[in-house]
């Protein structure tokens, strides 16, 4: 097969918006030299639309190629496509069409993440994450994903919440037994209450509707309580880092700002100084 040329056109051309060829070629490279992105935001593989997919690629080809970077010598990690490249595996193909593409630890993730984003292939937990090794291992705010990704800043904030669910509601929302709805409501609650009412959702098939009823009645809200939920998701949103309240009687309590990294506290620090400063 020769060699095509392609145009870079930076994030458009390695996502397939852009169709005009250009500076960067496309050759085949043995399956054997190339490894999954270890920056791969998606966890979760379904096994029926892989064989679905391999099925296409063994009637068509591989019509997109892989994007990958070289790793080290003679070695190459793929940056997007990697269901193509585990379709291919499949079928035992020893080759498969790529385009070598230079970038950075932070660039490969941002492209991982935003192929599936803009595909809508990652579930909710997936995604959080996505967002949250951009946040933790890049240290980038809300602000900046959000350029990246092209999100708003409060669907990050509001994803990144999720994470603060137990272990086990996060599974069941990752194999899908539980919905996003469910689980905005169940960050509501305490950690217990959390994994028991997730667990009867998961085994009675309760709806966000069912769910919402069920919270009011166990635990009405004041407008005032409404209110103050409101203000902490507000403040999350704008100061970019998670804010909660714990009320240890009617007159006392503790505001959490929480933080992941000695980068993300001197951030935090820095805003607290504005607004005293004001």
């Amino acid at each position: 097969m020769p060699e095509k040329p392609i145009l870079n056109k930076g994030l458009d051309a390695l996502l397939g918006d852009v169709e005009q060829p250009n500076a960067n070629i496309v050759k085949n490279i043995p399956t054997n030299k190339i490894a999954p992105n270890r920056y791969q935001p998606r966890t979760s593989f379904n096994d029926e639309k892989l064989s679905e997919l391999a099925d296409s690629i063994k009637q068509h080809g591989i019509l997109s190629p892989i994007i990958v970077r070289e790793a080290s010598l003679d070695q190459y990690e793929i940056i997007a496509g990697e269901r193509r490249f585990r379709a291919a595996k499949n079928l035992k193909l020893k080759e498969v069409p790529c385009l070598i593409e230079n970038t950075e630890n932070q660039q490969s993730l941002e492209i991982a993440l935003i192929e599936n984003l803009q595909r809508e292939n990652l579930n909710p937990v997936e995604e959080a994450r996505g967002y949250d090794r951009l946040k933790r291992e890049f240290n980038l705010t809300q602000e900046e994903i959000s350029s990246v990704t092209g999100k708003a800043r409060s669907t990050i904030a509001n994803a990144v919440r999720l994470l603060s669910l137990n272990p086990e509601v996060l599974s069941l929302l990752e194999s899908g037994k539980i919905e996003r709805g469910h689980a905005k409501i169940l960050i509501s609650l305490p950690e217990k209450d959390a994994l028991k009412a997730a667990k009867k959702i998961a085994e009675e098939g309760l709806t966000v509707k069912d769910l919402t009823s069920k919270v009011k009645k166990t635990k009405p809200q004041t407008k005032k309580d409404t209110d103050v939920e409101d203000l902490f998701e507000s403040l999350s949103e704008s100061v970019g880092h998670k804010i909660s309240i714990q009320e240890k009687s009617k007159k006392t309590g503790q505001i959490t700002i929480q933080y992941f990294s000695a980068d993300e506290r001197e951030i935090i620090i820095k805003k607290l100084s504005k607004l005293s400063s004001k």
